[in-house]
């Protein structure tokens, strides 16, 4: 009887083994890892998913650090898989206001996020932090910290879109554990929708965010039902009827040549910045669409005027100063539909998903506008069904990062068709003259 138990044992022990041989050889087989890219549905092979010091570490003990990179490891960690977190215990008081500010922004990115039809999942990330400046007032230590991140996100996982010039401001406070945050502020859109939300509601921590990303969601059903009305629809592009075309691959170059992931480049040689007013988005897409051979426009009013000489508001019809549509979100949009004659020619408020490379896209909520951004590229699927739109911009500056991925939910479209030429001059503009890409 025993030497029976002993045999089946010993047979038992070599199923076993033989099992695990099989299992490993299995897991690290091609099949199996597709089946379990499959299942996941994500098809990236290799995660890297880290948060670094790029420079200023030396500036700081690794107790004041400890707490800020804490911040980013966790709220990554959910944007990557699109999971709540509660971060608010990162924090000395978690039922602060700021904490809840914190709070909500997370869980409003990530909850619009997943209703996008897009899978905005990241299976890769490398978050890049630059020490810039630390004050210490006595009571608390402000640190200030510029963050530029790279990413892949699911449904596009070999493309790289990166983020650059993020700027949060910590405010930590030691206690008998090290350093907590008290504060943490953020200059990105959906932060700041968040905050204002927030602070026009009264400081209604929770029903006023909640009623936020209740109607940001609502938009983003109703853009998904456009983007499969134009997936259905015959009729995909509308013939320009402007005399010059638009050289799109050309404002796209532009458009790649000054920005970077790791960090903001501006061409102060040529033009003006507005970072510090109310951003530079407008101003990078104008720049963009001048280098695609848009002239200026100094011809008519405030309203059909896009111009940028120099950076003094200047209306009258001459070759100085700069015109509101030049840097203006509203301003630009006003111009593109308004214009006619000389300059530029748009088409406004198509279908969202009708665009191609080099036109412009501009994002708000409310009905107000905030944002412009130019399209790098259109993802399709293998049908050919429009998916997303890759986008440039700056203030944030973004390359190749999906359109659908914005804080924004509210998104319209201005298409770029050409230009036409001088009204007083009917011989000027002429395709074979060199001079109609240049200023009037």
């Amino acid at each position: 009887m025993m030497k029976k138990k002993y045999l089946i044992s010993l047979l038992l022990i070599v199923f076993v083994a033989v099992g695990l041989i099989f299992a490993k050889n299995f897991m690290n087989s091609p099949d199996f890892k597709r089946i379990s890219a499959s299942i996941n549905g994500i098809t990236s092979s290799d995660y890297v998913r880290v948060v670094k010091i790029r420079s200023g570490e030396d500036m700081l003990e690794p107790e004041i650090i400890a707490p800020i990179s804490k911040y980013f490891e966790t709220t990554y960690a959910a944007t990557a898989d699109l999971k709540t977190t509660d971060i608010t215990t990162l924090f000395l008081d978690p039922s602060s206001e700021n904490a809840w500010i914190n709070q909500n922004t997370l869980d409003y990115l990530i909850n619009l996020r997943l209703a996008q039809t897009d899978d905005l999942r990241m299976t890769n990330y490398e978050c890049g932090l630059k020490i810039s400046e630390i004050n210490d007032t006595g009571d608390e230590l402000e640190v200030v910290v510029m963050e530029d991140r790279t990413v892949n996100f699911a449904f596009i996982p070999n493309i790289d879109s990166s983020s650059s010039g993020i700027k949060h401001t910590f405010y930590l406070k030691k206690d008998d554990n090290g350093y907590v945050i008290v504060e943490h502020h953020q200059e990105e859109d959906y932060f700041s929708m968040i905050e204002k939300t927030i602070t026009d509601n009264s400081g209604n921590l929770k029903e006023a965010p909640a009623a936020l990303l209740n109607q940001a969601t609502s938009v983003v059903k109703d853009l998904s039902l456009d983007k499969k009305a134009y997936n259905v629809s015959e009729q995909k592009t509308r013939e320009s009827n402007s005399k010059n075309p638009y050289d799109a691959k050309s404002a796209v170059s532009y458009a790649m040549t000054w920005v970077n992931s790791q960090g903001v480049i501006r061409n102060t040689d040529e033009y003006g910045i507005y970072d510090q007013y109310d951003g530079n988005c407008n101003n990078y897409i104008s720049q963009c669409l001048h280098a695609g051979g848009i002239p200026m426009d100094y011809f008519g009013d405030a309203y059909t005027q896009w111009k940028w000489y120099d950076d003094s508001i200047n209306l009258e019809e001459t070759d100085s100063g700069r015109s509101p549509a030049w840097a203006g979100v509203d301003e630009f949009y006003t111009y593109a539909n308004e214009n006619t004659g000389y300059g530029l020619a748009a088409i406004v408020d198509d279908n969202v998903f009708s665009g191609s490379i080099g036109d412009i896209l501009q994002y708000g909520y409310n009905q107000e506008w905030h944002h412009s951004v130019i399209i790098t590229d259109v993802i399709t699927d293998e049908n050919g069904n429009m998916l997303d739109y890759l986008i440039n911009s700056n203030t944030t500056d973004r390359i190749n990062y999906p359109a659908s991925a914005y804080g924004y939910p509210e998104i319209r479209l201005i298409k770029i068709m050409g230009w036409n030429d001088n009204p007083t001059d009917p011989n000027a503009g002429s395709e074979n003259d060199p001079n109609t890409l240049q200023n009037p």
